[in-house]
């Protein structure tokens, strides 16, 4: 039996290097990461605009001839598979073996010319792409390849810059390597030259602007001109952290610094900080961070760090700010602000020190590969407000993501356009919009507190009372002094420019329309609140309609077929059994919010509340689950209220409740609610036997009533739960000037507990 070989038609290999190396920028950024793993410590781009050539050069370690034929010639073989850490200490960037087909995208022909310390002559390689064509096998095309006595700097003297010559004169010795690309394929007009410069803007991080510089020259370009700089430290931000993950402690401990340069509390900082309640922290307003140490699980609960070690640094940065806010909330003036987003925009990620594309790049989709935009169009609050979950926005973020080859479950996608969507990618996006959240909680937290020095400085409700009363004093003098109630009200009462009776008008009015507003969105929180239980359940309810329709036909079969009519009887009794299944359902979800509960009045609390927990004891038999509801007074507890929002407040609990016992094997699922007043509230103790608080919110439970706050995940561990049921609950219990007490959940191992106050 014969053995044949495999081969490769010519044209095949060069669409392998086509295909990873698609873009024009990419295959520049492809051979400028190749001129840093070769340890250089200066890369040249020089596009010579007369003879129409590009030179790509480094003063790197360069090419023997050994290498060139046993590594650069053969396709998919790379020098850097199994020693991939320089002699400097870099570790290099590339392994596939393909990155040379880069020069092809850019050129028809190359020259290159190579040297090392070791060898006294350098190298000269030729190759013409357009033989990668026709009817031919890769092993029949050739390149060129001699030895030669010709330097660098005579390689390029026939340049039209001699500021290029003589920096390769003073920075090149006897190594390094120099492309000279002829027959280009685009045309490097002054537009492309500035894209290919800002997207080398960001290659790479500002950190190692000292060890490796990229310079990008023109015929025109001088020197001191040609430096390409990142240096993100000239613009100014409001906030950053700083994260550093997997250290010690077997790759699962955490670090995080925040930094708060957002506010300028000028001569009276004492004084706000004081009456904000934020004289503590005052180290943090003067450069001092806020550092914390805590393990993976404390950031992501129930996740472990497989991704390895891995750092990074975020910038919080306003475009713009107004006179309301700056006076609000002692923010610093701005105005001076330099725009960054275009250049340093985004969220980058790096791996061993060059930029892995696509992420963070500027006027493209892949800008907010996080869907920042989409967070903040869920949670549209302002940062100073009470309720709501402030959210910064995607064009206010930058920064860096430092990652490495040694990251082997981040590996990079063949085509060199972003990291293979693994398990390990998804937990570190997690992450990093955890880090985010971090900061947003920081910053809401300290506005949150000026915002209510504000008010309270401003006397905004004192200023609406006193004109409610010196309305109210017109109307008596009006009646009591007609003739002169002009001349004695502007002489002794108040000369005020607008008519308080006109200003009362205006303020009732606008009260109304407030009313209104409040009325529609606690009846959006009742509609959540149903589709919230809804989307948990529908399995159940799946399952019912399936059972249901299984009986209906099988009692329509007992008496087509077989005319037995007594197992026909009991097919329809069980069939009965489910339809008050879905009743039970429908008191719970859609009951909620008819008509009749839709009205303010004086209500039993306790009457509502047992009828729900009868139909969620009807609901969640199947589940082994049982409410346990107990009125401690014996006496009805009347409340003026909306009855759907106090079943709002039951149905979110209860779900998850259910939630908290699907994580856990006991037989003892309860729920105990108990409800009692005394002369200032109606005081509803809620309790279940479930797995209670997971370990991040333990030592903070009242973040629970955040919005968007979950800690529910599926099978593959990404969140699934919506974070918007204890927020309901939290709003709708302020909407009563009430209170929730969770501090028990503080001392427990197990169990969910909170007490619910409604003030009377």
């Amino acid at each position: 039996m014969a053995k044949i070989a495999f081969n490769v038609d010519a044209y095949t290999a060069r669409l392998i290097g086509r295909e990873n190396v698609s873009k024009l920028d990419g295959a520049v950024i492809e051979l400028i990461k190749n001129t840093y793993d070769a340890d250089a410590s200066i890369c040249l781009l020089y596009y010579d605009e007369i003879a129409d050539v590009l030179y790509i050069a480094d003063n790197g370690t360069g090419m023997t001839e050994d290498v060139i034929i046993k590594h650069w010639m053969t396709i998919g073989k790379s020098s850097k598979k199994k020693t991939y850490i320089t002699g400097t200490g870099r570790i290099q960037t590339g392994a596939k073996g393909i990155g040379r087909f880069a020069l092809d995208r850019i050129a028809e022909k190359c020259t290159m010319l190579t040297g090392t310390k070791e060898k006294k002559e350098n190298i000269i390689w030729t190759v013409d792409w357009s033989d990668f064509t026709g009817n031919r096998n890769i092993t029949e095309i050739t390149a060129d390849i001699e030895s030669t006595n010709i330097s660098f700097e005579q390689f390029m003297s026939h340049c039209n810059n001699y500021e290029v010559v003589e920096l390769i004169n003073q920075k090149w010795e006897n190594n390094g390597t120099i492309f000279k690309l002829s027959n280009l394929h685009e045309v490097w007009d002054d537009i492309l030259i500035h894209n290919i410069r800002e997207n080398l803007s960001s290659l790479i991080p500002y950190e190692l602007e000292d060890l490796y510089k990229i310079y990008c020259f023109d015929n025109k370009t001088k020197i001191q001109d040609a430096q390409i700089f990142s240096n993100i430290d000239a613009f100014s931000y409001d906030y950053k952290i700083e994260y550093e993950v997997g250290k010690d402690k077997g790759q699962q401990d955490v670090c995080y610094k925040i930094w708060r340069e957002e506010f300028d509390f000028g001569s009276e900082e004492d004084e706000v900080l004081s009456c904000a309640g934020l004289l503590e922290e005052k180290r943090f307003f003067h450069g001092k961070p806020i550092e914390k140490k805590c393990v993976f699980r404390d950031i992501l609960p129930e996740k472990d760090n497989s991704i390895g070690y891995f750092r990074g640094v975020m910038y919080f940065s306003k475009i713009g700010t107004t006179n309301r806010d700056r006076e609000r909330f002692y923010q610093k003036d701005i105005s001076n602000r330099v725009d960054v987003r275009d250049s340093f925009g985004g969220l980058k990620i790096y791996r061993d020190s060059f930029r892995v594309r696509p992420y963070g790049d500027p006027k493209s989709s892949s800008y907010d590969w996080l869907q920042l935009a989409r967070r903040k169009n869920a949670s549209p609050a302002g940062v100073g407000t009470e309720k709501g979950v402030w959210r910064v926005s995607a064009d206010q973020m930058f920064g860096s993501i430092f990652i490495s080859r040694m990251n082997i479950s981040l590996p990079d996608q063949s085509n060199r356009e972003g990291i293979v969507e693994t398990h390990e990618f998804r937990l570190l996006k997690e992450f990093i919009l955890r880090m985010i959240e971090l900061l947003e909680q920081d910053r809401q937290y300290v506005c949150r507190k000026l915002n209510i020095l504000y008010d309270e400085t401003h006397r905004t409700e004192q200023i609406e009372k006193e004109i409610r009363e010196k309305a109210e004093q017109k109307r008596k003098k009006e009646v009591e002094e007609e003739e002169s109630k002009t001349d004695r009200y502007e002489n002794n009462v108040l000369n005020l420019r607008i008519d308080p009776i006109d200003a009362q008008k205006v303020i009732e009015a606008k009260e109304e329309q407030i009313t209104e507003l409040q009325n529609e969105l606690k009846m959006l929180r009742a509609l959540a609140t149903t589709g919230i239980v809804t989307n948990t359940y529908i399995h159940e309810f799946k399952t019912l309609t399936h059972k249901l329709n299984m009986k209906i036909a099988m009692a329509k079969e007992a008496i087509d077929q077989y005319q037995d009519m007594k197992e026909a009887s009991e097919y329809i009794d069980q069939a009965n059994e489910i339809r008050e299944a879905f009743n039970s359902w429908f008191q719970v979800t859609i009951e909620s919010v008819k008509n009749d509960k839709r009205k303010r009045r004086k209500v039993g609390v306790s009457n509502i509340i047992a009828r729900l927990s009868e139909s969620w004891n009807q609901t969640l038999v199947s589940k082994s689950i049982r409410i346990q509801f107990t009125n401690l007074d014996n006496e009805e507890i009347m409340l003026r209220c909306f009855p759907y929002e106090i079943e709002t407040i039951v149905n979110n609990m209860v779900t998850n409740s259910v939630a908290s016992f699907e994580r856990i094997t006991t037989e003892k699922r309860d729920i105990i609610i108990n409800i009692s007043e005394n002369e200032d509230y109606v005081v509803i103790d809620y309790a279940d036997t479930g797995a209670g608080l997971i370990d991040m919110y333990k030592n903070n439970p009242q973040k629970i009533l955040q919005a968007f706050e979950t800690s529910k995940r599926n099978a593959a561990g990404e969140l699934i739960g919506t974070g918007m049921g204890m927020w309901i609950v939290n709003n709708t219990v302020l909407e009563y000037r009430g209170k929730i007490d969770l501090e028990k959940n503080i001392k427990t191992k197990s169990g969910f507990y909170a007490t619910i106050s409604l003030r009377k």
